[in-house]
């Protein structure tokens, strides 16, 4: 006769409890309101506002009650990082007697060096640049050309791949022949300046050309070197011409740092749940004399930073996990997941075995009571089922779709699922893909994407979703990860 009220008493309780500890839109628009302020200057890493950032993070992962958790047992994983931007450029085709001199609308680049200077260099056609193809071509002292804008079936290599591959294969350059429909101005832009961490893993030089000039290096045009490149008995060939490049820039060096605080778990510290995002935006985005300066950064990623921050809140005060739960804030995600790539490189050699990352990114753009949707669904059917049992149970419904699959190399958890470990993205965010692409044609790295413009609603019922995983994806009993 007492059960039913009993029963009644406890769920009222455990309900209680949960709702104590919900985390609240104030509660991330109040660290939104300080990392996408005018003070933190967008958040560039490298500058006066990046510091500003990395420090606040450091500091709020103390106050929650985190442990230390770079790799080195420090808070500060540090990534050198150098920022090469180019200056001036040109280049000489040369074939036999002849020879054509290409101008700025007919090449675009830069090298790594203040001076690049390179003299009667032999092009070497690499299709794709896909490595497979080019074992055992040698590439010593030759600028290696790469077509851009293959076949779905062929889709263009990765870039660090490749560049990595025609590295170690002795290339001092590379040139990507740019597909016929992309705008030279868009492209020759992309080719002005280069972030790159750590030591160089590609030639010296890199540029661009555009598909009309195929025939002029390579005495083929680009529809036929296209088509011969996604062959699947392609070989590279060397062309009969040579090319001399001459071009200067200048490199800032400096060190950036990834924010990393943990939670020991109880039973297998050495497995551990992996929460990510980005705390970095792209800084001072306009020129002097405009009436909004700074691409504050409010949704991408201040809301996940803020997210990350919560959770690691309620988490410290609570029962500690089966698994260890690291939470890191990484840096140069802008820069071309540079931070993540780093911290993912640095644990690959410690015995830290990572059994799921989850990516909070650009949380802040959609509405409370949009479904759960995944970046990186159907590729770790364990995860996914605890993602959709897990939403369910806190009263999320569920979006079990692929379309949101187009982000998976375009966010940190990219950096992790390369190199083998599950890694998604769980969010409303990316639910409704018109909400994204209007908000990616929008404000996405614009002066507007700042507080005053933000709905972080739907951010804070990610941010209980993410309690909630990351506690399930701790407990080996609900997520072996055999």
């Amino acid at each position: 006769m007492t059960l039913r009220p009993i029963l009644g008493l406890a769920a009222l309780l455990c309900s209680t409890s949960v709702l104590a500890q919900s985390i609240t839109p104030q509660m991330l628009r109040d660290h939104v309101a300080v990392l996408a302020s005018d003070a933190y200057e967008g958040r560039e890493p490298g500058t006066a506002g990046g510091d500003r950032a990395e420090a606040y993070v450091l500091q709020a992962f103390a106050d929650a009650g985190l442990q230390p958790g770079a790799p080195d047992g420090r808070w500060r994983q540090e990534v050198a990082m150098a920022d090469h931007r180019a200056g001036t450029i040109s280049a000489t085709v040369r074939q036999g007697g002849r020879s054509t001199s290409l101008s700025p609308e007919q090449i675009a680049g830069l090298g790594l060096s203040s001076t690049t200077a390179i003299q009667r260099a032999p092009l070497v056609f690499v299709g794709r640049g896909d490595p497979a193809q080019m074992q055992g071509t040698k590439l010593n002292g030759a600028v290696a050309v790469v077509i851009g804008g293959t076949a779905p079936e062929a889709p263009q290599v990765p870039a660090a791949d490749r560049n990595a591959a025609l590295l170690a294969a002795g290339a001092v350059g590379v040139l990507l022949i740019a597909p016929p429909t992309a705008p030279w101005t868009d492209v020759a832009h992309s080719y002005a300046s280069a972030t790159i961490a750590g030591t160089p893993r590609r030639p010296d030089f890199s540029g661009v050309v555009p598909a009309s000039l195929a025939e002029t290096l390579l005495g083929r045009s680009a529809a036929d070197l296209r088509k011969a490149a996604i062959a699947p008995d392609f070989r590279p060939f060397r062309a009969k011409a040579t090319i001399d490049i001459a071009a200067t820039g200048t490199t800032r060096r400096y060190t950036t740092a990834n924010i990393v605080g943990m939670i020991p778990g109880a039973q297998r510290s050495n497995e551990a749940v992996l929460l990510s995002a980005h705390w970095d935006h792209i800084g001072i985005c306009r020129p002097e004399g405009a009436p909004d300066r700074i691409c504050n950064g409010a949704a991408d990623n201040a809301s996940g930073t803020a997210i990350l921050i919560e959770v690691a809140k309620i988490l410290a005060k609570g029962p500690r996990p089966a698994r260890s739960i690291y939470f890191v804030a990484t840096t140069a995600e802008e820069k071309g997941l540079l931070g993540a790539d780093a911290y993912a490189a640095a644990i690959a050699d410690t015995p830290l075995k990572v059994v799921a990352n989850l990516n909070i990114d650009t949380a802040a753009i959609v509405p409370t009571g949009m479904p759960v949707a995944m970046v990186g669904r159907g590729l770790h059917p364990q995860i996914d089922a605890i993602v959709d049992a897990t939403a369910r149970s806190i009263g999320r419904k569920v979006d079990t779709d692929t379309e949101a699959n187009i982000m998976i190399q375009r966010q940190d958890g990219w950096a992790f699922g390369k190199r083998g470990i599950p890694a998604v993205m769980a969010t409303g965010s990316v639910s409704d893909m018109k909400r994204l692409f209007a908000y990616l044609d929008g404000p996405y790295h614009k002066p507007n994407d700042d507080l005053a413009h933000i709905d972080l609603s739907g951010a804070a019922e990610d941010a209980d979703l993410h309690v909630a995983l990351a506690r399930a994806l701790a407990d080996p009993a609900r997520y072996p990860a055999n």
